[in-house]
């Protein structure tokens, strides 16, 4: 999809430089940005230099040699924002070593560097990139607040660059990849409507784009522009009916997919929304896209309705005659919704963003819209599953997802325990300050190695341990991680379990990354150490007369870490066995591999290894006086 062309100036006293504009740049350094190593074309004599400063030789010649060297963890990230920002379709961005000039309210001279700069006529992306080698805490509080203070002098000379007037909106953004974040610095971005992007988001955003093409970079605007006009749609009415269907209201109309594809969103399971629950799309797929876009060149077209949901009530004026007196069916204009995100897509995504990848001429074809007015995203999700119950299967970790959020609360205690165990895993899979942070598969996204965790087991480990609640009949009785609502619920087994998990990740923080290798980080692992911490609980509760139930969630977790301390300390001292984890020549590993082959398996062997702190093995009426616990 074309952009509008836009006017910077660009002289020797620009206030934004280096900048590329034009398509042979942008692609040249796409070529160099996306590729995870570093070139440079070298006299041969110079060779042997190169190679004591790390760089291997990729191509030799008589007189002239290429090296290379894989790009550091920190430039990856930066490059890898950037393509991401080249593949929405920006015209404008910025080339190596990028400054913004700026003047201080004293009248004082300044700079600031920016790691991914991207800009077209309607919005400004300024992304700062951080990271770390590997994955663990780091404190953002210096960086965040230096940007806070130089937001306003930097919006002040990217509004100036533009000559023609422009006010773009402008996105500030905080890519992170390896770095667990703290609440506070989460807070302190907020405060400063600084938008985070850790490796979940980037990694659906690469995903969509991948999938979607071009017309994919309104739903990532959608993400940090929820609610701001969409530049473009002003004046647009269209002739359209307005109805009730089972009490729900309705429009039906023929729109573009210019103008729809501005405002629609797509409320994928992948990228979680706190807002879009429950999240019920699957990924699109990239080979259905081009095969409707080859079926649209040749002249095809969809008799059927693309239906959407309009999360803002659009305008519509009546056309005043004797004739529209129907009291069921009116016709008139629609004004179509201004705002990013507020047409979410029930059904026809594909046939919808079939046109992404097509000439801007076909913008303007015809499709047939059916608009329902503010329903609930619960009755989004009913209706999705109906039209689509009979067509390809959906996978199992979504329906778990799906069908507990759906049902979250239901009347079936059966039902509404694990829609809240599922509700706990998928909040501590977006929770950016937690150690299980993004290491569940999405549905519809190619994993990373160390997401080797699925939801509908981690969510089958939960109810099983009896923590958030057991059913007894026909009731659901609340457990020890269980607070007033379910609300409460989710943020208490929150709080507890990734203080917890973060202990074990402390002990061994590579060997956690490992995932699968490590025996650790696992589904079987995260299953066991559900049922270790719901022993301990069982126990001291036993044994100490404590409420676990009245325990405030810091006490909670302290009162399990401390009798887990065995297990902490077990891991921490396989350290020096990190990298033998297929040998299965050492004792731990060993152990971990042959005691990780089964469900039952990993769970005594954690329970075993806190042994000497709790008598697991003996039933309760032989727990005795002599317990270290007394």
């Amino acid at each position: 999809m074309a952009e509008a062309d836009i006017e910077i100036e660009t002289d020797k006293e620009s206030l934004l430089e280096p900048l590329l504009d034009t398509e042979k740049q942008l692609n040249s350094e796409y070529r160099i940005r996306k590729r995870s190593y570093r070139t440079k074309s070298s006299h041969s004599a110079d060779v042997d230099d190169w190679l004591k400063r790390g760089w291997t030789v990729q191509r030799a010649g008589k007189r002239k040699a290429t090296v290379v060297k894989p790009k550091s963890h920190d430039q990856l990230l930066e490059d890898r924002i950037w393509c991401l920002a080249h593949l929405m379709g920006y015209a404008r961005m910025n080339g190596d070593k990028f400054k913004i000039a700026f003047r201080r309210n004293d009248g004082s001279p300044g700079q600031k560097q920016i790691d991914v700069f991207a800009a077209d006529k309607d919005t400004v992306l300024v992304i700062e990139c951080k990271s770390r080698a590997d994955r663990g805490r780091r404190s953002l509080q210096k960086d965040i607040l230096e940007t806070i203070a130089l937001k306003e002098y930097v919006r002040k000379s990217v509004v100036s660059s533009y000559s023609d007037g422009s006010k773009p909106k402008i996105i500030w953004i905080y890519a992170t990849s390896n770095i667990i974040w703290s609440e506070n610095d989460v807070s302190r971005a907020s405060d400063g409507n600084i938008y985070i992007m850790t490796e979940n988001e980037i990694q659906y955003f690469e995903a969509f784009l991948r999938h979607m093409g071009p017309a994919g970079r309104y739903q990532i605007l959608g993400e940090f522009l929820k609610g701001q006009k969409v530049p473009g749609l002003q004046g647009v009415k269209i002739p359209a009916i307005k109805g009730k269907i089972a009490g729900e209201p309705y429009y039906s109309f023929v729109c573009t997919p210019r103008h729809l594809l501005k405002i629609a969103f797509v409320n994928h399971h992948a990228l979680n929304h706190p807002d879009g629950k429950p999240a019920y799309q699957r990924m699109i797929s990239s080979n259905r896209l081009k095969e409707i876009g080859q079926y649209i060149i040749r002249g095809g077209y969809f008799p059927t309705n693309i239906i959407v949901n309009f999360t803002n009530s659009p305008k519509f004026e009546l056309i005043s005659n004797k004739e529209n007196a129907d009291e069921n069916i009116k016709f008139g204009w629609i004004h179509l919704p201004q705002l990013y995100r507020s047409a979410w897509i029930i059904d026809g995504q594909h046939r919808l963003y079939g046109y992404s990848f097509l000439e801007d001429a076909h913008l303007d074809d015809n499709l047939f819209v059916l608009a329902f007015d503010g329903m609930d995203t619960r009755k989004e999700a009913d209706l999705f599953i109906t039209i689509n119950h009979k067509q390809k299967s959906v996978p199992k970790s979504l329906l778990v997802s799906l069908l507990a959020d759906i049902r979250l609360g239901d009347s079936d205690p059966k039902t509404s325990l694990s829609a809240l165990a599922s509700a706990v895993v998928r909040s501590i899979n977006t929770d950016k300050t937690s150690p299980l942070s993004r290491r569940f598969a999405v549905p519809g996204v190619p994993p990373e190695q160390n997401q080797n965790l699925t939801v509908s087991e981690a969510v089958n480990g939960l109810v099983r341990s009896e923590l958030l609640g057991r059913v007894v009949g026909k009731s659901r009785l609340p457990g020890p991680l269980a607070g007033s609502t379910d609300a409460a619920s989710i943020d208490r087994a929150r709080s507890v379990l990734n203080s917890y998990f973060e202990a074990l990740r402390e002990a061994n923080p590579r060997r956690w990354e490992l995932g699968r290798t490590a025996y650790i980080s696992t589904n079987p692992g995260i299953r066991a150490h559900l049922s270790l911490i719901a022993e301990i609980v069982r126990y001291l509760s036993h044994k100490g007369n404590s409420d676990f139930h009245a325990l405030n969630e810091d006490r909670f977790a302290a009162y399990v870490i401390e009798i887990a301390q065995p297990a902490v300390i077990y891991l921490t001292a396989q350290k020096s066995y990190l990298y033998q984890a297929y040998q299965g020549d050492t004792p731990c590993v060993t152990q971990l591999r042959k005691s990780f082959t089964t469900r039952t398996r990993p769970a005594a062997f954690w329970k075993r290894s806190v042994g000497p702190m709790v008598p697991f093995a003996l039933p309760v009426e032989h727990w005795t006086a002599s317990s270290p616990l007394q």
